[in-house]
């Protein structure tokens, strides 16, 4: 899902010139599970799930959600806000409270708690992925 610790080591290793790092976080860079994947096997042992990594919109709060999460959190898209003043970053998160209720709205849930209930339809990768590991 969020950040890729691999990349984040790969430009590191080539600020201070070491090619042997530069080249592993290269090419560990898409290691991982996707937030997605982890959500939907998490949600499967019945405790409460968060779900971050990737989260970048109402959308994908949504989508979170109805994959069994039992909330969402999210950073990336409030860091460049928080740099201008708290009014940016309530402008943000009042978009994305927008862009969660017109996805409720387009999926028939009058409320977050009935997302838990809409159908999902998951294809690609993170429906092989899931296949694959018995989901």
């Amino acid at each position: 899902g969020g950040t890729s610790w691999a990349g984040v080591e790969y430009y590191r290793a080539l600020d201070r010139g070491d090619a042997v790092s530069e080249h592993l976080g290269g090419l560990f860079w898409d290691w991982g599970i996707p937030t997605a994947a982890s959500v939907v096997e998490c949600a499967s042992c019945g405790l409460p799930v968060i779900a971050t990594g990737g989260v970048r919109t109402g959308i994908d709060i949504a989508k979170s959600i109805a994959l069994g999460a039992s909330l969402s959190g999210t950073a990336l898209p409030l860091v460049a806000p928080a740099m201008k003043n708290a009014d940016a970053v309530i402008d943000r998160l009042s978009c994305m409270i927008s862009e969660l209720e017109i996805a409720m709205f387009l999926c028939g849930c009058p409320d977050v708690a009935d997302l838990k209930t809409a159908p999902v339809v998951i294809g690609g990768r993170i429906r092989e992925m899931l296949d694959a590991r018995g989901f």
